[in-house]
């Protein structure tokens, strides 16, 4: 092309109120000194423009809860069993977060009691209570409306222990919960 148009500013800068021309950006182009006009935007609360969020995978964010979650998750077997309590599996928190949807899979051939217990630092809290028996070797399901923020200070762990009620056998379980990202 000979002759190439000339830009004509169609933005001003408000700091020196200079004309700038608008600039061709591509889907994928590094935003960084190019002056874009965004074709999709959102008023906040406050009034002001905001851009559409997307999470790690470029989905869009359509959520009136708080940002990205991180599954986490612990498989562990006691394979001698035990008539008192003893850890199963186990997964550390951290500080100051939020934990929710806790979802479970226990099992054991005899009869057996799971307790699922949110540990912040030396206080242990009871969670939920899980048998297991004769009829019903596995119990599994999702805890949706359990949630929790994890304490400020010390250890914060959640965990399964559990025991043998009448007879000694293996007692596994296999336990996730969501961390909300901060």
């Amino acid at each position: 092309m000979a002759d190439p148009r000339v830009s004509f500013p169609v933005l001003e800068d408000s700091g020196t109120q200079a004309g700038l021309p608008l600039h061709k950006v591509l889907q994928g182009d590094a935003l960084a000194a190019k002056n874009a006009l965004a074709a999709l935007g959102f008023k906040n609360a406050g009034g002001n423009l905001r851009y559409p969020l997307v999470d790690a995978a470029d989905h869009l964010i359509v959520t009136t809860e708080n940002g990205d979650e991180a599954c986490l998750s612990d498989r562990a077997e006691f394979a001698a069993g035990s008539p008192t309590n003893v850890n199963i599996s186990s997964i550390t928190l951290l500080a100051s977060t939020e934990y929710k949807d806790i979802g479970y899979i226990v099992s054991c051939f005899r009869d057996a009691l799971y307790q699922l217990v949110w540990v912040d630092d030396v206080t242990e809290t009871i969670l939920a209570d899980i048998e297991v028996g004769s009829g019903q070797y596995t119990s599994s399901g999702q805890l949706a409306c359990l949630s929790f923020t994890s304490g400020a200070v010390g250890t914060q762990t959640l965990k399964f222990v559990a025991k043998n009620l009448n007879a000694l056998s293996a007692l596994r379980s296999t336990l996730t919960v969501s961390e909300v990202q901060p």
